[in-house]
């Protein structure tokens, strides 16, 4: 593969060819010519151009950072406004065609509601782009400001008139941006080769999780579905330079979490990501089917951060490879079609429910306010649904709303799928759109969340019926699934442990300082012979509960809490044979965790009924040292949350504390009260297979470039 940096002189450009073979000797001469540096232009990229249909493409991005405080969007119990500014917001724009050109323009927000959609229409009239062939989207950053019309009950009656000013002036100013952002890039368009491929990123995980087979909660439900897919469509200019990316992943975007911060969370990382690696191009991030689907781990902004670079490489290595070509725009097509709600209730249930207050009671308000001017309570949610399609080559669907995984599986398994795109946060924000599965299931997105839209009630189970029945309209039969065709791969997690030895590869191999090379290599060299620490948990005043381990996976946990000072939890080693002269290493998987709970004494490890030292709730690499030095804990997190983290635990001993062929008693005790931060081990180690994996993943960093 031949790389390029910077533009390609015009008289070297592989259309003033006369032959592939005159295309690719030029190429190899212009390489030679070349110092090494980013990969910008791929000569195989220019070849495969060569006589290819440009189609006219512009693209622009604008920025929408807010300018003045204003309440954020995602989060209910965050009713004050922004505190602070982590990264920029922006508006991205991709027109595609010179006439009756189409336009997708996408929005770091948490949603768009159709009103602005339509505001934003009025706007580019005048432009020729009418609402059949304008897509708006929404990245669903749950850190960017509210606009009105979003999710009308979470903000009814709770903030002020000011806040409420702000707002509006906001979404006046989010529409003019948008507006410019569309208007720049048809002002923009040049001939361009459009080209497509479909990668895979592994960082979303169904947040379901499910008790007896009905919704219990948020957290992390493993056997459930996922859409690991990264559809990624590039525009090149004559040249052969990256001009557009557009990628598309079904995870919402809340790993920064309620930080009262303005930020793009791991999509703006992404656009980031994309933009840096192909100077030249303008990067769109938009969101499938994800729902059910929440960015893992998560907590703060560094992990964000690096589901944007996964994004990111991915979309690098599928440029670097063959890429689809598309011969033609896209064919526009649309249906609107209507959801069933379940039967509404009568009046005297809305004014019994205004009573109660809180959200019921503001969705009893608006109501009772629609039944009081003549009209009725909604039985049905008029529901858009868009394709584009580039002749057979690609289908391009988009859903209003956040629509759960379950869609994009069943899509995936009745059209075909390895020409499939599909979209969802787009053109209008009715709320959750869930399928029968999820309706069977209850729980958030088939109930609660209907209140904040300002809907009635739940949806009825043909939904789902309605909604596919709709995509499979606009796509048409030349997208049905042929009868041979395989499974996706994409809907099924793959092994936790692959994934958190992948991910401890990769920090292994990232930059360092002088301090984290040498705990890397003093942590190396105490796996490489490291022994099982554990052998039979002594319960004490342990608790039993499912959590997260060292790969992000619920298992079966012991664990103790700093409630109440002196609560401990123990453990017997296997029969030791340990090695004249050599410290002992013993290791062991566990965890730490809920940092935001206040700060104590920390833990003490005893060795054999001896107080040895001291250790405390992280989520970084961390090490601890007995006063004497011949007790060392270290911790290495292969798994973190927010609040919790999970991995591996070495305790290294030193030579004359311990005899050969005996057992030692190991105790970890709280040493302060009131603070629920824990300390937990798996209650399943095998730890010898878990070491030689360990010890492979930092072997196979160490020949990363």
């Amino acid at each position: 593969m031949v790389v390029f940096e910077g533009r390609i002189p015009r008289e070297m450009r592989v259309d003033g060819f006369s032959s592939r073979a005159e295309a690719m000797g030029s190429m190899l001469k212009i390489a030679s010519m070349m110092k090494r540096g980013r990969a910008v232009i791929l000569a195989l990229g220019l070849v495969a151009q060569a006589g290819a249909e440009p189609v006219m493409v512009g693209a622009c991005k604008v920025q929408v950072t807010p300018r003045e405080p204003v309440v954020l969007a995602g989060y209910g119990a965050r009713i004050r406004e922004w505190e602070g500014i982590d990264t920029q917001l922006w508006t991205r724009a991709l027109v595609i065609g010179e006439k009756d050109p189409v336009a997708i323009v996408v929005l770091d927000n948490c949603g768009v509601p159709g009103a602005i959609k339509a505001r934003l229409v009025k706007r580019l009239a005048e432009h020729g782009i009418g609402a059949e062939r304008l897509v708006v989207a929404a990245t669903h950053t749950h850190n960017a400001p509210n606009l009105i019309g979003y999710a009308p009950v979470l903000w009814a009656g709770r903030t002020t008139v000011e806040q409420d000013e702000r707002m509006g002036r906001y979404t006046d100013f989010a529409v003019t941006q948008m507006a410019l952002a569309v208007t720049t890039a048809l002002k923009k368009r040049e001939p361009m080769h459009l080209e497509w491929a479909q990668g895979r990123a592994t960082f979303g995980g169904n947040r379901r999780v499910l008790r007896e087979g009905k919704w219990a909660g948020f957290g992390f439900q493993r056997d459930k579905p996922v859409d690991h897919s990264l559809p990624v469509l590039a525009a090149r200019d004559e040249s052969g330079e990256v001009r557009v990316l557009w990628a598309n992943y079904a995870c919402h975007c809340t790993t920064v979490g309620s930080r009262n911060h303005v930020g793009g969370d791991w999509a703006g990382y992404a656009n980031r990501s994309m933009e840096r690696a192909f100077p030249a191009a303008t990067a769109l991030m938009t969101i499938g089917c994800g729902a059910d689907i929440g960015p893992q781990p998560s907590g703060n902004l560094q992990i964000a951060e690096e589901h944007g670079e996964t994004i990111g490489a991915e979309v690098r290595r599928l440029l670097a490879g063959e890429m689809k070509k598309l011969k033609s725009g896209p064919a526009v097509t649309g249906k609107s079609v209507k959801l069933p709600l379940v039967e509404s209730k009568p009046r005297k249930h809305w004014e019994e429910l205004r009573v109660k207050g809180g959200f019921e009671g503001q969705l009893a308000l608006a109501m009772l306010k629609k039944l009081d001017a003549g009209g009725n309570v909604p039985s049905q949610v008029d529901y858009p649904v868009t394709s584009w399609t580039f002749g057979s080559d690609l289908a391009m669907v988009f859903l209003p709303g956040e629509v759960v995984v379950d869609y994009a599986v069943r899509l995936n398994r009745e059209l075909a799928w390895p020409r499939l795109w599909i979209t969802a946060w787009s053109n209008d924000m009715p709320g959750y759109i869930p399928s029968k599965r999820v309706l069977e299931e209850g729980g958030y997105e088939a109930e609660f969340s209907q209140v904040y839209y300002q809907l009635p009630g739940r949806y009825r189970a043909e939904i789902e019926e309605v909604v596919i029945g709709a995509v499979r309209e606009v796509v048409g039969e030349a997208y049905v699934a042929p009868a041979d065709q395989e499974g996706a791969p994409f809907h099924r997690l793959p092994s936790g442990e692959e994934v958190a030895f992948r991910r401890l590869a990769n920090w292994a191999a990232g930059a360092k300082s002088t301090t984290e090379r040498q705990f890397l290599r003093e942590l190396s060299g105490h796996a490489r012979v490291a022994g099982p620490a554990i052998s039979r948990v002594m319960k004490h005043e342990g608790e039993e509960a499912r959590w997260f381990n060292f790969a992000g996976d619920q298992v079966e946990r012991m664990f103790i809490r700093q409630e109440r000072t002196g609560a401990e939890l123990g453990w017997k080693s296997p029969v030791l044979h340990a090695l004249p002269s050599q410290p002992l290493v013993l290791c062991f998987t566990g965890g730490v965790g809920w940092r935001s709970q206040p700060q104590r004494k920390g833990f003490a490890l005893t060795v054999n009924g001896q107080e040895s030292l001291v250790f405390g709730v992280s989520s970084k690499p961390a090490r601890w040292v007995s006063k004497d030095g011949e007790i060392e804990l270290w911790y290495l997190p292969t798994w973190t949350s927010n609040e919790d983290s999970g991995g591996f635990f070495f305790i290294v001993i030193g030579e004359s504390f311990v005899a050969p062929k005996e057992k030692i008693n190991f105790s970890v005790r709280s040493l302060g009260e009131g603070s629920k931060r824990w300390f937990a081990i798996d209650s399943k180690q095998e730890i010898g297979e878990k070491l030689v994996k360990f010890n492979a993943a930092l072997k196979s960093s160490s020949r990363m470039p």
